[in-house]
């Protein structure tokens, strides 16, 4: 009996009657093949359509390094510096802060007064900022905390923040822009967090530093 080569044969039913039945030998291998859950193998099958979305993948990270790149120049820094400090992404929460650089800006400038900086002022900024060179429309509110949530921080009071921090100007549904006449401040501050550098007497100085 090990000698007799069985004959497989394709049979469609319905109920109890046979519709069609088949003894193709590539018609059983393909069916086979589905049914064992790898249609990526069958001619014709899901190839084509996995090759169009590695390729669309391909596009929106290439657009997306681009973007990266214009908020580089800029910042006045290279992208490889902003992807470090920030991650910049097309999808929420758009930012991933790197703790280094938070930390940086936490030793490097005062607590209170001339100087100091408030968490949603900082993570607004660069959301504004990025959404400006990405073309994502308008920063709010609520991406910038969960921005902050990347390094555990939580801004209680949002609205005092953003009203000190006086490149920024708020809108109504929680709207955070760059305050145009401000704009050398807000890029300056930027630039400070991704280069983990906050000595310049721009991220300091009122309308002096513009």
């Amino acid at each position: 009996m090990s000698g007799v080569k069985a004959k497989l044969k394709i049979v469609l039913q319905a109920d109890e009657t046979i519709v069609a039945e088949s003894e193709d030998p590539a018609l059983w291998q393909r069916v086979l093949l589905a049914i064992n859950g790898d249609p990526a193998r069958l001619p014709g099958g899901s190839v084509n359509a996995d090759r169009e979305q590695e390729q669309q993948a391909e596009e929106v990270l290439g657009e997306e390094a681009q973007d990266v790149q214009k908020l580089a120049n800029m910042l006045g820094v290279s992208a490889s510096v902003v992807e470090g400090a920030c991650a910049p992404a097309k999808i929420s929460p758009f930012l991933s802060l790197d703790m280094h650089c938070w930390n940086a800006m936490k030793e490097q400038t005062p607590a209170k007064g001339v100087g100091s900086m408030t968490s949603i002022g900082v993570a607004g900024t660069l959301l504004a900022l990025w959404c400006q060179s990405a073309k994502l429309g308008s920063a709010k509110q609520v991406e910038v905390h969960k921005i902050l949530r990347t390094v555990n921080v939580q801004d209680k009071n949002p609205t005092r923040s953003i009203q000190s921090s006086d490149w920024l100007q708020s809108r109504t549904g929680g709207v955070i822009l760059v305050n145009p006449a401000r704009l050398t401040r807000a890029i300056a501050i930027a630039k400070a967090f991704c280069s983990k550098d906050w000595r310049s007497d721009l991220t300091w100085k009122g309308n002096s530093a513009e």
